[in-house]
């Protein structure tokens, strides 16, 4: 008995979590949200090279030709950069739930800060810095000089992640990306029927629930209210920063905010946000334009909110229209003001354009063109730029950081034009699948008017929190071959029935594109065979034409690198905590596996019959009958259920969102949908129900929590308890190769290196060939000796690309040979001459020998064959040159 028991347990734990296969580079689709900014006194540009883990920095006392002059590895996925001064900045990093703290003159990490779930920006004010974190709704403060925790601010609004703070830096402001817009829902058995259908071959339509605005008095007021919760759809949160009090919010503003700013001058806020229309009903209807992309001015002292629709006067129908696609600026992600405050530039990440408009009236003034293989109403999803931050030199430059590309683009301001673009770092480490695809999530070119995209609702791949009515009266039934869902314990290969599918299908809420691959079929309904029947929504719902088969195939193969990042909920060694929102996950783990609530012929079924781990889906479809619901559904898969939990109907309570669980958002938590009788005995067991609601928000995602986890050592903390347990659990994380691949960087004997962490040898291998391997202690020695270094769990298999030779080619990081330098004549000049394939270095001159400082080389380089040229006049004064490496 007890050997069976064993073996039982250990069934369990393996089908709680199913690691992802090894793989050198990992899309996690990181969310970009401050990725560029200048040093305060202007000397330095400052940029996140996000799938490269590297913080760039430009010297931009040339200001339209910036030199890279840096390149410093951070943490997994760098969102954001804020530099405090010329020399510090700090790099918010979404993954590794960190701050890592540069120090530029150093080229290293010199302290790496703890943040909550998926931090994104970060300012700073009164001696202090502030961290949005966007997953757990807080703002983390710390001392900028000490870098020690402050404390944690609970804000009241869903995904704060944009920051700004006022002129006189009394005040500091997030905006919530995902606040919603008060929309909610009348469930199906509550709400009134649906319409009748316009095509008369309809069979009449299933009932469905209705999305209706949380404030309407239709269902707020009267003795039988059917909204009894309020909404306050928060969209700005001001913070004191001396008391570190919440003294304002500001709602109204619009429902996806990406970016704030505070007007120089009279202090307004203004937030780059689109506005959704999911209040109207039916696909035909939202074609084309289902946000509205807009800048809202809020008025900072009587907290008044004025909308400006950056797209005026727009057709909404007869598609396609040139004009829009030729005009069009659509999803605003950034913003940056001039000195004056009279003018703000906007970047348009899904239309590959920025525009100066007019702050006072919302007027656009003039809009430049990014991608010069896209111009007008042209779409080149393959070659999107997506420009998601800006940073504006008053009068001399605008500098644009492009995600999607990875380069950085010039314009310059007074001429209107582009002037150069750049790449952001010396490598981008995108596979070519996700370079191929990403652009069809993103462009909203693609769309009948230019003004929508995908991405207008799976935000950066994910979900906008609400709910949508795609319904068509007018379309047609369409039928798939589907398992129903549990049969297969009963029936080897299970049963399979044709599932009809009504075009009326009632509010669904938007589901993320994470971790898609192998789900097949999909949406709620399980009415798209693949991924590739999503095509017919580039006409449906775009207004476009649909997209050629290679280029779904494309868009696909992208779809299927989006992997989820670690669940925050589990402990970082990837077990289960003890106890978590009100219930045990450990105990919830195994009635999820072993409690039954029904039975299906002679087999008892649990939650794991249907969810089945470790996804959290069989891939079946449920019949109507059996979930008490109007329509049959497919299973969905389990893994961001945690991210779906701010959903409250409690009469008298507040609410973030006005959707929680399932397919229409109507259950607001999994207590909730337990509690249905279809669950037989567990309906009526609360224990249980919070010990499996707690564990199926800890439910694994693939990666393990370490991953991205990072500490950094020096001779102050290396005796810390704190720190030697970390490192000892980041090395037995390593053990079969299935959770973390461990890597360190930093300035060892005065040298920047990296190492991976090697588990048969137990030790670190270096990045020169010629180097020995450390042990542990052998590191702690040089650490004791004054050397800084940065332990960090990364992907398994991609050790040896972020810790030891980053562009993957045959030489280590440590063994890259210097480029020659050397001197050409041209006519009466000298040239400096260099390979264009040294890209990992920097031209830096001087004018005397030995030099006391060495600069980098602004000048407008040339190139001529496979070298760079720098002309030299005789009218200059002598001057010397070197190479130094990044």
């Amino acid at each position: 008995m007890n050997k069976l028991v064993g073996c039982a347990c250990f069934f369990l734990v393996a089908c709680a979590s199913m690691s992802l296969r090894a793989q050198a580079f990992m899309n996690f689709e990181g969310k970009q949200t401050a990725p560029v900014r200048l040093s305060p006194d202007g000397s330095r540009l400052f940029a996140v090279n996000t799938p490269d883990n590297r913080l760039s920095v430009f010297d931009v006392s040339n200001p339209l030709n910036p030199i890279l002059i840096a390149e410093i590895p951070v943490g997994l996925e760098p969102v954001s950069v804020n530099p405090r001064n010329s020399d510090e900045a700090w790099v918010v990093n979404e993954v590794s739930d960190s701050v890592s703290i540069v120090s530029v003159s150093q080229r290293t990490v010199t302290d790496t800060l703890y943040v909550k779930d998926e931090p994104a920006d970060v300012v700073f004010a009164n001696g202090r810095a502030f961290v949005s974190a966007a997953r757990n709704n807080q703002i983390a403060v710390f001392d900028v000089l000490t870098h020690a925790s402050v404390t944690n601010i609970p804000v009241f609004g869903e995904n704060p992640r944009s920051l700004c703070v006022n002129s006189n830096g009394t005040r500091i402001y997030a905006a919530f990306a995902l606040s919603g817009n008060r929309t909610t829902l009348i469930p199906f058995t509550e709400a009134p029927p649906p319409p009748p259908p316009t095509n008369p071959s309809l069979p009449p339509p299933p009932l469905v629930s209705l999305i209706v605005d949380a404030t309407d008095p239709a269902w707020t007021s009267g003795p039988n209210a059917q909204i009894k919760f309020t909404m306050p759809d928060n969209d700005i949160v001001e913070i004191d920063t001396a008391t570190l009090a919440i003294t304002r919010y500001f709602p109204r503003v619009g429902t996806v905010n990406f970016a704030i700013a505070a007007r120089p001058g009279n202090g307004d806020l203004y937030v780059a946000n689109t506005d959704a229309r999911n209040l109207t009903r039916f696909e035909p209807v939202l074609r084309g334009g289902f946000v509205t992309n807009q800048v809202s001015r809020v008025n900072i002292t009587s907290g008044a909110v004025t909308r400006f629709d950056l797209n005026t006067n727009f057709a909404y129908a007869n598609f396609p229209n040139l004009g829009n696609q030729s005009n069009a600026l659509a999803q605003p992600t950034a913003i940056a003001f001039g000195q004056s405050g009279n003018n703000y530039f906007v970047a348009a990440f899904g239309s590959d354009r920025v525009a100066m408009v007019d702050a006072n009236n919302g007027n656009v003034i003039f809009r430049i063109e990014i991608n010069p293989d896209a111009l007008g109403s042209i779409a080149n999803p393959r070659t999107k730029r997506g420009p998601r931050g800006l940073a504006l030199k008053p009068g001399a430059a605008l500098y644009v950081a492009n995600r999607i590309s990875n380069t950085l683009t010039v314009v310059d301001p007074v001429a209107r034009a582009v002037v150069r673009e750049i790449p952001l770092g010396t490598y981008d480490p995108t596979p070519a699948v996700i370079r191929e695809g990403r652009g069809f999530l993103y462009d909203a070119k693609l769309s009948g008017g230019g003004l929508v995209s995908c991405a207008s609702c799976h935000i950066d791949s994910e979900m906008d929190m609400l709910a949508w009515d795609l319904g068509d009266p007018g379309g047609s039934l369409e039928t798939n071959r589907m398992r129903v869902s549990g049969s297969q314990t009963v029936i080897p290969g299970g049963l399979f029935s044709n599932v009809v599918f009504h075009p009326m299908k009632g509010p669904m809420t938007t589901q993320t594109l994470r971790g898609l691959n192998g789900l097949d079929p999909l949406h709620w309904r399980g009415d798209r065979t693949n991924f590739l029947h999503f095509n017919g929504a580039f006409d449906g719902l775009l207004g476009g034409p649909m997209l050629s088969a290679a280029d779904m195939e494309a868009y696909r193969a992208y779809i299927n690198t989006i992997v989820y990042q670690p669940n925050p909920n589990q402990n970082l060694d990837r077990t289960l905590p003890a106890s978590f929102g009100g219930g045990n996950p450990i105990l919830g783990r195994n009635a999820y596996m072993r409690t039954n609530y029904g039975t299906l012929g002679f087999i008892g079924l649990n939650c794991n019959t249907c969810h089945a781990l470790p996804n959290g889906t069989d891939r079946g479809f449920t019949p109507a009958i059996a979930l008490q619901e109007p329509q049959d559904f497919k299973v969905p898969q389990l893994r961001a259920t945690y991210q779906k939990m701010r959903f409250t109907n409690a009469p008298g309570a507040p609410s973030l969102l006005g959707f929680g669980l399932v397919h229409d958002g109507s259950d607001p938590s999994l207590f909730a949908f337990l509690s249905r009788s279809v669950f037989g005995p567990l309906a009526t067991d609360p224990a249980q129900k919070r010990n499996i609601s707690a564990f199926v928000q800890c439910l694994d995602t693939g990666l393990a929590p370490a991953v991205g986890y990072a500490r950094t050592v020096t001779s102050n903390n290396m005796t810390s308890t704190s720190i030697n347990n970390d490192w000892s659990m980041l090395e037995a994380q390593t053990v079969g190769g299935t959770n973390i691949d461990l890597i360190v960087k930093g300035m060892v004997d005065g040298q920047r290196r990296g190492f991976v962490y090697v588990t048969a040898s137990n030790n670190y291998r270096p990045d020169k060939q010629s180097l020995p391997p450390l042990t542990k202690a052998q590191l702690v020695a040089k650490v004791q000796n004054g050397s800084v270094i940065t332990l960090m769990g990364v992907p398994p298999g991609a050790g040896t690309r972020i810790g030891i030779n980053h562009n993957s080619d045959a030489l280590l990081d440590g063994d890259t040979p210097p480029p020659s330098l050397h001197l050409v004549r041209s006519a009466t000049n000298s040239v400096v001459a260099w390979p264009t394939n040294a890209s990992g270095f920097v031209l830096e001159t001087s004018a005397t020998i030995p030099a006391a400082n060495w600069s980098a080389e602004t000048s407008i380089r040339g190139t001529a064959g496979s070298e760079f040229r720098i002309t030299n006049a005789p009218t200059q004064s002598s001057r010397f040159f070197r190479l130094r490496e990044l």
